[in-house]
């Protein structure tokens, strides 16, 4: 229920190697958050480690999800 009505943010991720293709990093704000940054823009590439933003004013969690 909490992820229906929390602050949340989808980012598409198009990976090189093509037995894992596209993914979607999945941010949800738990509680008070009022905010969750996206810090990367549409065709930029990423390496590992890299920020994909930020949460603000509260707690949160995170998946990935991956296509069949």
């Amino acid at each position: 229920f909490v992820t229906n009505i929390a602050t949340r943010a989808l980012i598409f991720i198009e990976c090189d190697n093509p037995a894992i293709g596209l993914m979607c990093f999945v941010a949800v704000g738990l509680g008070e958050v009022s905010t969750c940054e996206i810090g990367v823009r549409v065709g930029a590439r990423l390496k590992r480690g890299d920020p994909l933003g930020a949460f603000h004013f509260g707690g949160s969690t995170h998946c990935l999800v991956f296509r069949p």
